[in-house]
């Protein structure tokens, strides 16, 4: 069950990520009901600086998916190396 769910948040903090370092550089992002309805969000959402600080969250959320991703693999083969040499806890 904890491999199930570790594989469930990789593939999320993924899908996340990629979502978030995308989505700001589409028509969507300047074209919902929030920015044209109210001038400050507008301002706010065509900063490129806030468009590259969503983004830079995107890239964090992929670097974290492969990093766990790395982590379970780690783990994974230190308890088959303990299975090997007959060591258990």
């Amino acid at each position: 069950m904890n491999r199930a769910l570790i594989i469930l948040y990789v593939i999320l903090c993924f899908e996340l990520g990629l979502f978030l370092f995308v989505w700001p550089w589409t028509a969507y992002w300047t074209g919902n009901y929030f920015v044209g309805r109210y001038p400050l969000i507008s301002g706010i959402a065509g900063n490129y600086f806030v468009r590259g600080a969503i983004s830079g969250i995107g890239l964090a959320d992929i670097w974290l998916a492969f990093y766990e991703l790395w982590r379970m693999r780690r783990r994974l083969g230190a308890e088959r190396k303990e299975e090997e040499l007959g060591i258990r806890n």
